[in-house]
């Protein structure tokens, strides 16, 4: 069993572990976007920069394994790492609009979360918001999904998800650099049954679901909880409500 040592926390890990699985067992928080525990790791985010001890340059820990005697640090603990997430974030930023008052992911948004860090958060922007480059809005993808492209970081989660467990494959990124966005094959609506659950697996507000829509502030609502009924698998699941809706 590989041995890893991650902010002079020890750790023995099954072969092939990643950094990121090895410091989330740890407790030891990572910053990340594209990174899902049910997606194949793309490492496209850059967020979950790590120092390894040996290495010339800064890995991503989502797509690194973890090999015997390999010590690893940090945004906790290296200023090295804490000094390149910071510059992440920030080019993240650049184009992102200031929607937060009005975006349904307000609350439980990563970006907010990691903006709001001490370790690598609170830097002050550089770009007038009028020079920040505009995309499409409000993006009708079919009953149960809206996108929002100018909030989209790229993350290629939703692009995973429609490739690897719906086996759909409808989402793209389309066009380069800073005009690159997330579209729908074909400007198609979406029809699959799954695709609701492109509004949770998407760590900002880029794909919001038309039910909850610009209905409740999630800071108000209580969380349950529960287990799927719809089959004999029973799936674990939160249910969250306001009011008893």
């Amino acid at each position: 069993m590989p041995l890893v040592t991650i902010d002079d926390q020890p750790l023995e890990v099954e072969p092939g572990a990643l950094i990121i699985q090895a410091a989330d067992r740890l407790g030891i928080e990572v910053p990340r976007f594209c990174y899902h525990p049910d997606l194949r790791p793309e490492g496209n985010c850059r967020m979950c920069l790590v120092e390894v001890q040996g290495f010339p340059r800064l890995v991503v820990a989502c797509t690194t394994p973890v090999v015997d005697g390999m010590v690893v640090r940090t945004s906790h603990t290296s200023n090295q790492v804490r000094t390149a997430v910071r510059g992440v974030l920030e080019f993240l930023l650049v184009n992102h609009p200031l929607d937060c008052p009005i975006c349904d992911q307000a609350g439980e948004c990563s970006l907010q979360d990691f903006y709001m860090h001490p370790d690598y958060g609170l830097h002050h922007s550089q770009v007038d918001p009028e020079e920040k480059v505009r995309k499409r809005k409000a993006i009708d993808l079919g009953p149960m999904i809206v996108l929002d492209s100018e909030r989209c970081v790229l993350c290629s989660r939703c692009v995973r998800f429609s490739a690897e467990v719906t086996g759909t494959a409808e989402l793209q990124f389309v066009n380069r650099g800073n005009h690159v966005e997330l579209k729908a094959f074909e400007d198609r609506v979406l029809q699959d049954p799954y695709a609701g659950n492109l509004a949770d697996i998407c760590p900002v507000g880029a794909l919001t679901s038309k039910d909850f829509r610009f209905k409740r502030r999630v800071w108000h609502l209580q969380h349950t909880d529960s287990i799927c009924a719809g089959c004999s698998t029973g799936c674990n699941l939160r249910i969250d409500q306001f009011g008893g809706r």
